[in-house]
């Protein structure tokens, strides 16, 4: 699992490109977060994740980013890459999580 620490400020950050369709992020203050190709996180646009909290997200297809903006103050955010899910090749078949 890759993992990468970003200082979110007044000002939207972006990660790197995310080589998963999950992240696990954890803050330990509050930030607002947006995903996409090249995403902008804007105060009351986009969802918070609350601080010391870690959240799963989407993301929304291999290679995208996550854009974060502090809420109050600056925070440090780790962002890990947690796995890829990739549709089933056979027709006819489901998937089913387990």
């Amino acid at each position: 699992m890759a993992t990468q620490v970003i200082v979110a400020t007044a000002s939207s950050s972006q990660s790197t490109a995310i080589a998963s369709t999950k992240a696990r992020v954890t803050a330990n203050s509050a930030v607002y977060f947006a995903v996409g190709v090249n995403p902008t996180a804007y105060a009351g646009n986009c969802e918070v994740i609350a601080a010391n909290t870690t959240r799963y997200i989407n993301m929304q297809g291999l290679g995208n980013k996550i854009a974060l903006l502090s809420a109050n103050g600056p925070a440090t955010v780790s962002v890990t890459q947690i796995g890829t899910v990739y549709a089933s090749s056979i027709p006819g078949s489901t998937y089913i999580p387990s």
